[in-house]
């Protein structure tokens, strides 16, 4: 089936919803950077009265989360600053084609360089992990003037035509997109080409793929691909979160490496790995709550009772899927964490 006859049989709300995205987004694309922010900021902040189920799901993640720790007033609060931030992260989506023409000093702040290029210098490539935290995509954006180029893994849209608006918008400065089907050859050869691969770590992964990893004390279907590829390439394990600062330029911080060890059986060490990983993106949330995508119904797939969590052995080469989520693009968020 050619693309014009695929394109042909998608619904018409599809077609609907991808005009009037495109529209918003030429609009925003108009505005100087802080007015295109700020509209987004409002969009974010509409969406939280217009959507019910969205806002339901935030609040329940939050009260089970922090539920012990925070009263309700204070959970409410960061339930609506987070659908306000990812509007903000939409605005400023529309002007990824300015910012590559932007120097990095005017954009971002960086922290822990070296523990990127260190990692990167070993010759094993790079598994770079965040979760839909700060501003992921323009992490993803400006890696590659660090001299390591990132491939990010994503599942492709159900809506086919901002599927490719989005792949090609994210593939603007020279990073690679690749299908989470079928992805373990290309990842490895990624990797042994020196490259960055981007894997964000917590979006429910529905099926027999998920590990459940606890998260916020609460059991989550986690994806292993994280800790099987590190086991499998050799590649070191570098964590990266970023929040926006008060001048309006975004703070990337990479921190230091987390080991894949082997110790035992491998599930065990798969498991290890992935709540070392899982601890401490659950560490960088509790610091900066706002900053955390809420809507998502990250805890939806729930362990059957007597199964135990049993995790995914290391995939064969030629694994045809690696339980990776969605990589949840900022400019089509509501439609990826459904």
């Amino acid at each position: 089936m050619t693309a014009a006859a695929a394109a042909r049989r998608e619904p018409i709300t599809h077609l609907v919803a991808y005009l009037f995205g495109r529209s918003l987004f030429g609009v925003l694309q108009l505005l100087p950077l802080r007015a295109a922010r700020a509209v987004g900021r409002a969009l974010g902040g509409l969406f939280w009265h217009l959507s019910p189920r969205h806002r339901q799901v935030a609040l329940a993640n939050l009260d089970a989360a922090l539920g012990a720790t925070l009263p309700a007033e204070r959970r409410v609060a960061i339930a609506r600053a987070s659908f306000a931030h990812m509007g903000t992260i939409i605005g400023d989506a529309t002007h990824f084609r300015d910012h590559l023409r932007r120097p990095s000093e005017r954009l971002v702040v960086y922290q822990g360089v070296d523990h990127l290029k260190a990692a990167a210098a070993a010759g094993k490539g790079v598994l770079v992990f965040s979760g839909h935290f700060g501003h992921w995509e323009m992490v993803a954006l400006l890696q590659h003037r660090l001299g390591v180029p990132m491939t990010m893994v994503v599942a492709p849209l159900v809506n086919r035509r901002w599927d490719r608006f989005i792949t090609h918008l994210r593939s603007a400065p020279g990073n690679t997109i690749l299908s989470k089907r079928n992805a373990a050859r290309p990842i490895l050869k990624a990797l042994r080409q020196g490259r960055a691969i981007a894997i964000l770590i917590d979006q429910n992964v529905r099926g027999a793929g998920g590990l459940f990893i606890d998260f916020f004390g609460r059991p989550a279907s986690t994806t292993p691909a994280l800790a099987t590829l590190a086991f499998r390439s050799g590649a070191p394990i570098v964590p990266v979160f970023s929040w926006f600062r008060p001048d309006g330029r975004l703070h990337v911080a990479y921190g230091p490496p987390i080991t894949a060890e082997r110790r035992g059986l491998i599930d065990d060490d798969v498991r290890d790995l992935m709540r070392a990983c899982t601890a401490r993106l659950e560490e960088e949330i509790r610091r900066r709550p706002e900053s955390w995508l809420w809507m998502h119904d990250r805890w939806r797939t729930r362990p059957r009772p007597g199964a135990g969590g049993a995790a995914a052995t290391v995939p064969p080469r030629d694994a045809a899927d690696l339980a990776l989520p969605s990589a949840g693009p900022g400019t089509g968020a509501v439609e990826a964490h459904r």
